[in-house]
Formats: structure tokens, sequence, C-alpha cells
């Protein structure tokens, strides 16, 4: 068994695909990130959550997250874990920090995401070449697969394989060489062209 990143598309919803693949990836295909974002807009019409996590009115951010464009983040794992009673560990590449959703509430199982600054994709222990019999559920209290999950992301790391948001005031796309002053206008290009690789100059 050995750590492993699977790619999910790069689509704006790759949080909720990821979780997706994660929780049922024998079930994966194409539309699991749509999915995930209508199971989330069900869960929370028929549940009473804390209003203060959202910037807006409640119906709203449920329009709002439905919505394949809109982007996910600590939000949404704060209620993916909730939903289904899971820690959720987000490990950022840049930093090799993890966020643990659902912690306090001790749940004794979790899943693992890599977060490179723009995209998320799941880390899972493989078993073999097949992806069909990873393993992608753990236990909340072992560490040792949180230490070699950490570990893992680090060669992410040493390679490069993050987007420094803080730094992103001028870039140029990787894949089509367009120049970019602001951190919004090279979010906005990835978005509509799908060029989620960009070189800080």
């Amino acid at each position: 068994m050995e750590p492993t990143r699977r790619f999910v598309d790069a689509d704006n919803s790759c949080l909720f695909a990821s979780i997706g693949y994660n929780l049922d990836h024998r079930n994966f295909s194409d539309i699991t990130g749509l999915q995930y974002r209508q199971l989330l807009g069900q869960y929370l019409e028929n549940n009473e959550v804390d209003k203060n996590m959202f910037e807006v009115p409640k119906d709203q951010y449920i329009d709002m997250i439905q919505n394949p464009s809109t982007w996910g983040g600590a939000v949404e794992l704060r209620l993916f874990s909730d939903m289904f009673q899971i820690e959720i560990a987000s490990i950022d590449v840049q930093s090799n920090r993890v966020d643990i959703f659902g912690e306090d509430n001790k749940f004794p199982q979790r899943i693992y995401l890599l977060y490179n600054g723009v995209h998320y994709d799941p880390l899972v222990m493989a078993v073999n070449e097949s992806s069909l019999d990873d393993i992608c559920i753990f236990e909340s209290d072992d560490h040792e697969t949180l230490i070699q999950m950490q570990k893992y992301c680090k060669i992410f790391k040493d390679k490069g394989d993050f987007v420094d948001i803080s730094k992103m005031n001028t870039l140029k796309c990787s894949i089509c060489g367009e120049m970019f002053e602001t951190q919004e206008e090279a979010m906005i290009h990835a978005q509509n062209f799908n060029h989620w690789n960009f070189e800080q100059v």
C-alpha cells in the first residue's frame, strides 16, 4: 500500500468530486461532483446549521453552491464532515499543513484531500494499479496514515506543484502563455479555459 493522488477534473467542482471519490470511489463518474453539490443542497434544506457559516442567507447559499461555476472550500468541507459524520483532512501542498474538519466531533473515520492552492484531489492508499481497490476511508486515530500522507504531499511541494495565491500578482499561464497582473484575472482565465498551471514571473 502506498499513498496516491487520484486526479479529478479542474472544473470548479473538484472539491465535490474529491469528496465523492473518497466516499464512494467505485461509483465515481464525470457527474459525481454535480451529484455531491445536490446532496449538499438537500442536506442544507433539511437540516439546521449555523447561519454564521454563510456570508449570504441560507437559501441564497444553497442556490449558489449548486451552481457548477462556484468553488468549494473550508465551509463546504465542514458541512460535508457534519453531513457524513466523518473527518476530512485537507493537506495544503505549499505549507504541508493539515486542516482536519470534524475533529472536534470525534468522528471515528477520516478521508484525505490534497489542496494545491486552487485545486483539490483525493488522497488514497493504493493497493495495486486498479483504482477500484483503493483504500479511501481510514480510522481517525490512524496517525501512521496521516504521517504518510503528509510525507507524500511534500513530494508535490518539492516539485513546486502548487499555486501560491499570496504571490499571484505577475503570472504567466504555462499552457497558453498569457500574462496576468492580478490574482482575479488569473482565476477568471483558469475558470474560462480550464488552464490551472501558472508560473510566477
